[in-house]
């Protein structure tokens, strides 16, 4: 996904960044949240309005851009969904996945300057209590002793992700994409490192 050959920001980016500003690589914004972000900017005002009151943001628009980022040429930038039209026990909610993030970090200067945003949203994120989170756990503190992490047990991994330790393995990768997100997302470098490192030495979680 590009930004058009004029340079201007794409509708799927704008949607993106929004959802990147509200917090979406930490946990679930309900597409209200993000349609209202999304209104907040000048560009987003023009993009995303009712045709006949021009006040208000067109949620449902946003959320077809949503709906579209959950595949774009075969990649999922988002998970989640709209409440919209469907069962009421269904909970509305959209995150960013690793590609998601991968995406606005590529394109947050950009965005930044066309938007005239504040720089260093990832603060939204909350580093130091992502880092505390991370540094307590038995499975950050075996990487710290020995970094291939060679003879951890299972059951360390899938405590971090707040798995149990018979969880299906669909469960403990999407905890897993989560956390790498948030780490992507706020810039910790060495924790991505770890994630990465976890990874290879619990992949059985990760076959198929």
């Amino acid at each position: 996904m590009a930004t058009n050959k004029t340079g201007a920001i794409t509708n799927k980016d704008l949607v993106l960044f929004a959802l990147y500003e509200v917090g979406g690589a930490e946990k679930p914004v309900h597409t209200e949240d993000v349609a209202a972000q999304v209104f907040r900017y000048p560009l987003g005002r023009q993009r995303y309005r009712w045709e006949r009151y021009a006040n208000y943001p067109d949620k449902e628009r946003v959320t077809r851009e949503l709906r579209r980022l959950k595949n774009v040429k075969g990649t999922s930038f988002v998970k989640g969904h709209a409440n919209i039209g469907s069962k009421k026990a269904r909970l509305d909610g959209w995150m960013l996945t690793v590609a998601g993030v991968d995406r606005v970090k590529a394109i947050e200067k950009q965005v930044v300057a066309t938007l005239r945003a504040v720089s260093g949203t990832h603060s939204k994120y909350k580093e130091e209590a992502f880092r505390r989170r991370i540094a307590s756990t038995s499975c950050y503190k075996i990487y710290l002793r020995d970094p291939t992490m060679r003879g951890a047990k299972d059951h360390v991994f899938t405590d971090m992700l707040y798995c149990l330790p018979d969880a299906p393995n669909v469960r403990v990768r999407a905890a897993y994409d989560q956390m790498l997100a948030n780490a992507k997302a706020v810039g910790a470098t060495d924790l991505i490192e770890f994630l990465k490192a976890a990874r290879r030495q619990f992949a059985s979680f990760f076959s198929k």
